[in-house]
């Protein structure tokens, strides 16, 4: 007989189970367009989503979609795009406001953008949509056919290794109910779709990973690693190194603000202030460089009264602003972070956000014509009800990005001598269009004017990302969709909402297939996959590049 702690040990481990083919992790747009996806195919879907909401950054604040070339990407996000002007259509009317600033879907309020997605969950009923439930441990059968839980993945940063390791299969996850604490739930599935945006679940399965740039040596990539360059310039500033560091571009929060004062909850001192975070800006405005509030932010205007923020960089032509809204630096611990320390990092930089709004409308030091301009703005009532009206979604830029078994980096968007354009991926399932994107990494040095250290934005032809870098080394069963590989350059013009979305489709479409073909989704047919991608409206190859629509 068993001693009676070890009986009740046991009996406090026992997990509920639930079976499903597919299962997703995290209802970002990515994991609703893999879920939405899979569950066309035939697949019994559970969604696993670990805070209330749904939509992720785009439903928290990021409505002002980053595409340049809108026949680049299409399928599912096409389908969001056009519920959104449905519900502003039938709204408000098809010569409404609202529905032309929304521009085709591509512009959106934040609780529309969260109210289409669930949308999209609910018209599948193959989809099961679990809130509040956050992966704690993963269980893999290896080489000897014997289940066991699963060693986490270890971060390799720099040249990939000559080996590996070993490859197991991912059979199941664990989840605890945050609503229950302690109370865990079993997931068994052929696939996992891990959409996280710091690749959580594929860590946890033994995925190893990178975090850091790169060094320019280390793909020969012409703006990896440590380095200085003007906004738009190409040419590394004297004091570029190229070497490779843990840094990872900035987040910040893209909230909204409004004018409308019978919608608007005034911008509040956060408890945290502090002033000196703001020395270069309020520099700046002493030098008389910076006279209006959006020389600070970026806004840009969406339906109803709103105006989404971004933070901005250092113009060319001024050097203005020195800082906005990202803070560099201060998240480079994020990707791998536990969620109390993700919390802690969340709470400083909202602090800094909405300081620097508060700071602007009311601090002595800066011009009254322009506390006059910021005062006008304060937050929607109607965003964000169950948070202050404050996002609930922090923008990660970057998080880890997991070793596959191709690694996309700048050098797929170099033009190849046959055609003047970018390789053709054989594998390809999607299309990067966006500029090489990456926001600052360290902060402001004054040595550098006009400069944010790390930030590179460099404009290149649409190139393919293949299948092979959706693909995790080491694990099977598993598709990595947002925390793909890619190097910090390749990842910063790949890291655009609709790519995930089509990345997420492509990973849906995958699963299913290498299920129907009884194989590993790692030797599944791509040709199969990019079929299908097309027969529902999606893009796998684009090399028109003048197709910019006027006015975005």
């Amino acid at each position: 007989m068993k001693p009676l702690l070890a009986l009740f040990l046991t009996i406090t481990t026992v997990l509920a189970v639930e079976q499903a083919d597919v299962v997703v992790v995290a209802a970002n747009p990515a994991g609703v367009a893999a879920a939405v996806a899979a569950a066309k195919s035939g697949a019994k879907v559970i969604v696993l989503e670990e805070s209330v909401h749904v939509g992720g950054i785009m439903a928290g604040g990021l409505t002002n979609t980053d595409i340049r070339k809108h026949g680049a990407v299409g399928g599912l996000y096409n389908e969001f795009k056009r519920r959104i002007v449905e519900h502003y259509t039938t709204t408000y009317g098809a010569d409404s406001k609202q529905v032309k600033v929304c521009k085709d879907g591509n512009r959106f309020e934040a609780h529309i953008a969260e109210k289409v997605f669930r949308d999209m969950l609910a018209a599948e009923k193959n989809i099961t949509l679990l809130q509040r439930h956050r992966v704690i441990s993963a269980r893999v059968i290896g080489s000897d056919g014997e289940e066991k839980a699963a060693t986490p993945g270890k971060r390799m940063d720099g040249a990939a290794p000559k080996d590996f390791g070993p490859t197991v299969r991912l059979v199941s996850i664990a989840a605890e109910d945050l609503n229950k604490p302690g109370t865990q739930t079993e997931f068994r599935a052929a696939t996992f779709i891990d959409c996280t945006y710091e690749g959580d679940l594929a860590a946890l399965a033994g995925v190893p990973y990178r975090v850091g740039r790169e060094s320019r040596a280390t793909f020969g990539e012409p703006h990896a690693g440590h380095i200085y360059v003007r906004f738009k310039d190409y040419n590394p500033l004297p004091g570029s190194t190229g070497e490779a560091d843990d840094g990872i571009q900035a987040f910040c929060f893209r909230f909204h603000l409004t004018k409308d004062k019978a919608n608007s909850v005034p911008v509040e001192k956060p408890a945290a202030f502090n002033r000196d975070d703001y020395r270069h800006v309020l520099a700046q405005i002493a030098e008389g460089k910076i006279t209006r509030f959006n020389q600070v932010i970026q806004l840009y205007e969406m339906p109803n009264g709103k105006f989404e923020v971004n933070s901005d960089h250092p113009h060319h032509d001024t050097g203005v602003p020195a800082e906005s809204l990202d803070l560099a630096e201060e998240n480079w611990r994020w990707p791998e972070a536990g969620p109390a320390e993700r919390e802690r990092i969340f709470a400083r930089y909202w602090s800094h956000n909405e300081g620097l709004v508060w700071l602007l409308q009311n601090d002595s030091a800066v011009p009254q014509a322009i506390r006059d301009e910021a005062s006008q703005w304060g937050f929607p009532k109607d965003e964000f009800t169950d948070n202050r009206h404050r996002p609930h979604h922090i923008y990660v830029r970057q998080g880890r990005r997991i070793w596959g078994d191709y690694t996309l980096n700048q050098n797929d968007a170099k033009p190849i001598f046959e055609t003047g354009l970018p390789r053709r991926q054989p594998d390809g399932i999607a299309v990067v269009e966006f500029e090489f994107d990456s926001h600052s990494v360290s902060k402001f040095n004054p040595e550098y004017p006009g400069v944010r250290p790390g930030y590179v934005f460099i404009a290149h032809d649409p190139f393919q990302i293949p299948y092979s870098s959706v693909v995790p080394k080491c694990v099977d069963g598993l598709l990595v969709p947002v925390a793909c590989s890619a190097t910090h350059i390749g990842y910063s013009a790949l890291r655009m909402e609709p790519v995930f979305m089509a990345l997420g489709e492509a990973c849906g479409i995958a699963a299913k297939a290498a299920q129907d073909e009884r194989t590993e989704v790692r030797g599944v047919k791509v040709t199969t996959v990019q079929k299908e991608i097309l027969k529902r409206g999606g893009v796998i190859l684009f090399e028109n590049t003048a197709l910019t629509p006027p006015g975005l």
